[in-house]
């Protein structure tokens, strides 16, 4: 991965996955549960978007509750999701008849170090390795209305579920990936989407997330964040909000369209600046399935303009939608790189942004096939 720090240009990365396997051409359940075609088609993918992060991120919210028993649905072209209808933990008690996942065992664990260790082999080094922070995990094997009502009613229960979750289940998978691949500083790098205003208030954030984040951090040490929240726009408190963000990821703050977009990126940059923090601006899924090409374009000149001039800042495709048409993500890495390269000029407006033609994946392919002799 490009230091973003470093880079002489804003680096841009993505979260791809059921695009990646649709743009490939793979299905949905193989592309989910095959390690190499997962691993060979998000590596095909960055190189063809020429992305600066490697997309390796695959359906990291169901690992673990898949794991402990939770029922994953497959969608034919789709991303997996847990069933939160039928959850594992229909009544409090059931949390006394789980076991802990064996990560060498339990549902798609070992795909992910199977995952890991073709990464090491086909690129030579794993940076990070994700896991479900354990809100979301919760959330996914409880329901989110049933673990809200517990907060309320039965919040003993609730630490005692976070606690398994942090100490039986989290713990002991990401120290056996940190194993695997022989990097005891691995960054693990945790999600926590369902943790995001207004589906939870701030005062949960700090006791429910928070809270759990240093837990794990106390126990697996300093290269342990959680991310991923959405929602600041709605969290009645923004600031409030963004340091709670940044107690999970020191240093860093992420924040996602529409949020970014609707908060404004002179105001999340004031705040980084502020608390010295280095800023993951990410961009519109919608945006990015339905375009235009200029509104892209616009959207990735405005926050390099207001927020990518010190070097630290870097742009983040939130999730590239299965049938995102591929000149839309181009157009994304064009704008970066158009408007990107340090020294930021003092006024955008004077470069004048052409998108290149860009070859299909077909073609792209067609020039990895091996020549006949």
């Amino acid at each position: 991965m490009t230091n973003p720090t470093e880079a002489a240009q804003v680096v841009i990365g993505a979260q791809s996955n059921d695009h990646s396997a649709q743009l490939a051409g793979v299905s949905s359940r193989r592309f989910f549960t095959d390690a190499h075609t997962f691993v060979r088609v998000q590596l095909l993918v960055t190189e063809y978007y020429q992305l600066d992060v490697i997309s390796n991120f695959w359906d990291v919210y169901n690992i673990e509750a898949e794991a402990l028993g939770q029922k994953v649905v497959y969608d034919a072209g789709g991303i997996p999701d847990a069933d939160r209808n039928r959850p594992l933990i229909s009544t409090p008690s059931d949390l006394d008849r789980i076991s802990p996942p064996d990560p060498y065992k339990s549902g798609r664990m070992p795909w992910i170090l199977e995952i890991n260790r073709n990464f090491m082999e086909m690129t030579g080094k794993l940076e990070r390795v994700y896991f479900t922070a354990p809100f979301s995990v919760a959330v996914n094997i409880r329901g989110y209305e049933n673990l809200v009502q517990d907060m309320y009613e039965r919040p003993r229960f609730v630490h005692r579920l976070f606690e398994f979750l942090c100490d039986e289940v989290i713990v002991p998978f990401v120290e056996v990936m940190r194993s695997e691949v022989g990097n005891p500083d691995l960054v693990l790098d945790g999600r926590d989407a369902w943790a995001s205003p207004p589906m939870i208030t701030l005062d949960m954030m700090d006791e429910y997330v928070v809270a759990y984040t240093e837990r794990l951090r106390d126990k697996l040490g300093d290269n342990l964040i959680t991310r991923g929240n959405w929602g600041d726009a709605k969290s009645c408190d923004i600031e409030r909000f963004f340091s709670q963000k940044i107690r999970c990821s020191p240093g860093a703050l992420s924040v996602l369209d529409p949020d970014l977009h609707e908060v404004g990126p002179e105001r999340v940059k004031a705040f980084a600046n502020k608390h010295n923090a280095f800023v993951t601006a990410g961009v519109d899924a919608a945006l990015l399935q339905t375009g235009p090409v200029d509104a892209i374009v616009e959207r990735i000149k405005l926050y390099i303009d207001k927020m990518a001039r010190d070097g630290r800042c870097m742009i983040h495709l939130n999730q590239i939608p299965a049938k995102t048409p591929p000149e839309h993500v181009h157009a994304a890495v064009a704008a970066c790189r158009a408007y990107g390269k340090h020294p930021i000029p003092d006024n955008l407006k004077d470069i004048q942004f052409e998108l290149p033609r860009m070859e299909s994946f077909a073609e792209f392919m067609q020039k990895k096939k091996p020549k006949k002799s």
